[in-house]
């Protein structure tokens, strides 16, 4: 008897497949790498603005708080230059600030180590992180400027400490303020009223005051008004002016944040 054939079918071009080819691989894993990129982005934009928010607010009461205070006793703020050395007077902001606490110099956000300008002969040896110390001191006194400080993010408010970094001795309290990449905000003080006879000596600004040394190394300030900076995300601020004629270090400025737009930027 003769048996059935069995036909076997096949068809032709049809292949059982045991995974994904070299090719699709390499175009998956840059799907994904392209989505992790376009994530990374987006979230460093958003830390970005939200940082870029948190500093203008900042500034902002900053301005009013000295507006406050000024109001409250009457007069502007005075500032002692560096060039104003040895002249008699009393300055709300002296040139040396001395606070009165040993072990307190050399310390970060106090000290020279925050110098506007390192790089010649001409760097400020007193350290101009101490002026937004002093700033704060002052502002504490009067409760309508003080209210307006209690509105600035808590998280940028740093205790003063020792250089050995402990805590000041007998329950004293002196803050400073920092941007929010963790580095002290400058505030640059206005120059006092020009007067004909300091044609020879200082510069004088569109508001009609002196030229301050910190004025040429931070920014100049308009209409009398303080100037706040943050060294922004590198943490350098740099040096407009540089007395060395270094360009790092007048490339440092350059992302800067200003309180308002210097009168020489």
């Amino acid at each position: 008897m003769n048996q059935p054939k069995i036909h076997r079918l096949h068809r032709r071009g049809v292949r059982r497949r045991g995974g994904f080819s070299l090719i699709e691989l390499v175009v998956v894993v840059g799907v994904i790498i392209t989505l992790i990129s376009l994530v990374l982005a987006v979230s460093t934009l958003l830390i970005q603005a939200n940082e870029a928010r948190q500093l203008e607010a900042a500034f902002a009461n900053l301005n009013t708080a000295v507006q406050e205070y000024e109001q409250a006793i009457g007069r502007p703020l005075t500032y002692q230059d560096r060039n104003e050395q040895g002249t008699r007077g009393a300055y709300d902001i002296p040139y040396n600030i001395n606070f009165g606490i040993n072990g307190l110099e050399g310390y970060y956000g106090v000290g020279g180590a925050g110098e506007a300008c390192n790089c010649g002969s001409g760097s400020d040896s007193h350290g101009w992180e101490k002026s937004i110390v002093r700033l704060f001191q002052l502002m504490a006194r009067t409760e309508s400027a003080e209210d307006v400080i209690a509105k600035l993010d808590p998280s940028l408010f740093v205790p003063v400490k020792l250089a050995n970094g402990l805590p000041l001795p007998n329950n004293q309290d002196l803050t400073t303020l920092v941007d929010p990449w963790g580095a002290a905000i400058a505030v640059v003080m206005p120059g006092r009223n020009w007067r004909d006879s300091d044609s020879s000596i200082y510069e004088i600004d569109s508001d009609g005051s002196i030229r301050t040394w910190i004025e040429t190394k931070l920014g100049v300030c308009r209409n009398g008004q303080p100037l706040f900076v943050s060294s922004g995300p590198d943490g350098d601020i740099g040096c407009l002016d540089c007395a060395g004629g270094s360009s790092v270090r007048f490339e440092a400025t350059i992302d800067n944040i200003y309180s308002y737009t210097p009168e020489n930027q």
